[in-house]
């Protein structure tokens, strides 16, 4: 480990909007070499998350990601699609152990869990 993941990430995300979308193919070959040179390829999946998350901040754009137990309603997913700005992501995931309710994270922090799983264990844990 020759750097920090969020100064490779850091470095990257600079490269990029620098060149405005211009040579990134070259920027991050070049990049990858740095990596494998430095023996942090092994970290590479950590540093693209930060990269992501990094240009996301630059730029003002969200990634919602909505959880819930079964596939939502076409009116609640329009509702959550409603949240969106141009340049925002959108990703729905099933996740059984939710019971019911949803899970809705913002740029990879939790912002609201009202599933029937995380009420229970909030119960739970006071008892």
């Amino acid at each position: 480990m020759k750097y920090p993941v969020t100064a490779y990430a850091k470095a990257l995300g600079e490269a990029i909007t620098a060149t405005e979308g211009r040579r990134n193919e070259e920027i991050i070959k070049n990049f990858l070499a740095l990596v494998r040179k430095n023996g942090d390829e092994a970290r590479l999946p950590k540093i693209l998350h930060e990269t992501e998350q990094f240009l996301r901040e630059k730029d003002g754009t969200k990634q919602f990601v909505v959880e819930s137990a079964r596939p939502l309603e076409k009116r609640a997913e329009a509702l959550f699609k409603g949240m969106e700005k141009p340049g925002d992501s959108f990703e729905e995931k099933i996740d059984p152990e939710l019971i019911a309710g949803v899970k809705i994270t913002v740029n990879g922090e939790r912002q609201f869990d009202g599933s029937l799983k995380g009420k229970l264990d909030k119960l739970f844990m006071n008892i």
